[in-house]
């Protein structure tokens, strides 16, 4: 355009043109980058607690069902409070004797990075690490004395006799990168401060645990420690059992701790006093996480939480009656307050609605265990004090317990029919909240918790594909089947030794059973009898799905007259869809259930090591055509699955039938079936 009229106008605008669009793309691009920034930190948590799981699951299916059970199987470990996956595994190859050839290479500790060794060594207690590397070669002694490396000290009981040498050649000339001190016993903790006092030299010091201190020494030992900056935890476990023991000096000096973020107090007397003195200029604390270990009441409790305005989560031992009338006034508001856990609370539930009214509206998780008083089973009232004053709550948990004997206490089995129906409103759907009533030994208790995705609804897609008789299968089953917690009331029978006196419970517990439409059913106990399973279903009607931790011992062949019509009553009546047995070894064990079950959906089968599983599946397949003709998921829990059996299973199911349209698919130590219907 250089020779017409605008040539002076068109360069202009299509440098500016250039320029806005380019600024705009940009714009465009970093949008675009914080949005799936925002994206993954979101998910971050969840996809680290998915990939745990996949490791434990790897790690399961390499063992069998006994070594499962050993206690020494455990994944995970308490290290200065955060969980940690531990793996114990044994390498023979390291055991080898080196003097029978001298030409092989052995990976040795020297060799490892410094990254690596510090990595371990944050898993090593300090005076350990001293104790096993100092003067091994220059390399490790300068690694050992870096102050990149913190020590975290843990002193034991056993340890005592050599406490001293601990203190003077470990801890004090290395209080500087000294991360974390535990002391473990009450003769422990105080001989360790007649060696060290813990002062501005143990300026990295974050967390501190004190178990079975006396309050004189503990006193002496917090006004020292308001000199760390970084001390962010702080555990204290007093021993002192005196029923007019007063905290509030104890808590004057804690909340004067600045850095302190985590604080849990332990103390076993049931009677105690908190008067915190006033003072004029009233300093609050930077607490988040309070944990109380002993048994107070709400007005005590009131008194701690005005020196705290940031905390976020909140536990309670106990919450005992208030011997005065509960004070109503001159609150502190919790704003960030989220979460909310109390234990045994003998507490009115008047008190606990003034307490919950005045606090904090942003409390998203509540746990109330074993509350004293029959009015806590208020569910309307519950729901209008939630509605009301907790709009974002997402998690309740709730337990009501009552010992089945005692007469004495509120008589739960003759009221559950007017309480159930207060928890049977749509506001407890909506949320998903489950309910349910468990049966342990000699007591009985109702429990609400968040409703998540189990066995009776939930069929995992897996992850490896053996094989397929039809590639593309839509698995309506598991879509279509797949509920919520609406209308599901689950019973629980656990623990429970079935002898000629505990008939005595059950039957006192018929009651209930007739007036709660229980939906699932639950026994995970292995000493239940066929008689007593066939009179508990007679008296569940509307139950969908059943699970047993092991079969009862059959004996068919002796069934007694009664016996048989009981099974004929459940037969005739019962709507169960979901099955699950555990611990299968016979034939004859799988076809009781079919028989009993004739609209069975839902079959997962746990297989010992000597079942015939091939065996099983035929007797499934011939009685799915002709007594669970609805059967459309079948799944077996194998220890020695592999692709062979799979291949083994699959040729079955080609041979006894001419139906066409399944798929088999192997996940783990489980093989699962499905069957389109």
């Amino acid at each position: 355009h250089t020779g017409t009229t605008f040539q002076y106008i068109s360069m202009p605008l299509l440098v500016i043109y250039v320029v806005v669009v380019s600024i705009l793309l940009l714009n465009l691009l970093i949008a675009m980058m914080g949005d799936t920034y925002g994206n993954v930190i979101e998910s971050a948590t969840q996809i680290w607690h998915l990939e745990r799981a996949r490791i434990i699951f790897a790690i399961e299916n390499e063992m069998s069902i006994d070594e499962r059970m050993l206690d020494k199987n455990k994944y995970w470990t308490n290290v200065d409070g955060q969980r940690y996956l531990q793996i114990e595994e044994i390498d023979k190859d390291c055991f080898r004797d080196i003097n029978n050839d001298e030409t092989e290479s052995y990976t040795c500790l020297e060799n490892l990075s410094n990254e690596l060794l510090y990595e371990i060594l944050e898993y090593v207690d300090g005076y350990d690490i001293y104790k096993s590397f100092s003067n091994l070669n220059i390399r490790l002694q300068n690694l050992i004395t870096s102050s990149s490396l913190l020590l975290r000290i843990k002193l034991e009981l056993k340890s005592i006799s050599l406490l001293e040498d601990r203190c003077q050649n470990v801890i004090i000339p290395n209080s500087h990168r000294i991360l974390s001190i535990c002391l473990d016993d009450e003769l422990l903790t105080e001989k360790f401060f007649d060696h060290c006092i813990i002062d501005s030299s143990f300026y990295r010091l974050e967390s501190l645990t004190l178990n079975e201190i006396q309050i004189e020494k503990l006193l002496t030992i917090l006004f020292y420690l308001n000199s760390l900056p970084r001390l962010f935890s702080l555990t204290i476990s007093i021993e002192d059992d005196d029923d007019n023991c007063d905290l509030g000096n104890i808590y004057q000096l804690i909340f004067s701790l600045s850095s302190l973020k985590y604080n849990k107090l332990y103390l076993p007397a049931d009677k105690l006093q908190i008067n915190i003195p006033h003072v004029i200029n009233k300093k609050f604390s930077r607490i988040e996480h309070l944990v109380l270990y002993y048994t107070c009441t709400l007005n005590q409790l009131k008194c701690l939480l005005h020196y705290t305005p940031q905390l976020r989560h909140l536990f309670c031992n106990g919450v005992a009656k208030s011997d005065e009338d509960f004070k109503k006034n001159k609150w502190m508001k919790l704003p960030y307050l989220k979460s909310i856990h109390f234990d045994d609370v003998a507490a009115s539930f008047e008190e606990f609605e003034v307490f919950i009214k005045e606090i904090s509206s942003q409390l998203q998780i509540l746990k109330i265990r074993e509350p004293e008083n029959k009015t806590y089973l208020d569910g309307n009232r519950w729901e209008e004090l939630i509605k009301e004053y907790m709009p974002q709550l997402e998690t309740f948990y709730f337990s009501f317990n009552q010992d089945i004997h005692d007469d004495r206490n509120i008589n739960l089995i003759d009221s559950t029919d007017g309480f159930i129906n207060r928890f049977n409103s749509p506001f407890w759907f909506e949320r998903k909240w489950f309910r349910e009533i468990e049966v342990y030994c000699e007591s009985m208790t109702f429990l609400i918790r968040p409703y998540k995705k189990e066995w009776i609804d939930l069929h995992q897609h897996m992850n490896i594909d053996i094989y397929s008789k039809q590639n593309s299968v839509e698995d309506n089953y598991i879509s279509n089947q797949e509920k919520t917690a609406d209308g599901i009331i689950q019973l629980t029978i656990e623990n429970y030794e079935f002898t000629e006196v505990n008939w005595q419970f059950i039957n006192k517990l018929k009651s209930a059973f007739k007036a709660i439409q229980f939906t699932h059913l639950n026994i995970d106990n292995k000493r239940i009898t066929i008689n007593m399973l066939l009179d508990i279903l007679c008296l569940l009607p509307n139950i969908e799905s059943l699970k047993l931790l092991s079969i009862p011992i059959l004996q068919l062949e002796s069934l007694s007259i009664e016996d048989t019509k009981n099974q004929l009553s459940v037969l005739a009546i019962n709507k169960i869809t979901k099955v699950r047995l555990g611990q299968v070894t016979e034939e004859q064990e799988i076809q009781f259930f079919i028989d009993l079950c004739p609209h069975m959906q839902y079959l997962e089968v746990d297989c010992m090591l000597d079942t015939d599983v091939p065996l099983l599946m035929k007797l499934i397949l011939i009685n799915r055509m002709t007594r669970i003709p609805d059967l459309c998921y079948l799944c077996f829990i194998i220890t020695m699955a592999d692709e062979n059996m799979v291949r083994t299973l699959a040729k079955i199911i080609d041979s006894e039938t001419v139906i066409d349209n399944y798929s088999i698919k192997r996940s783990g130590n489980k093989i699962s079936v499905h069957w389109k219907l």
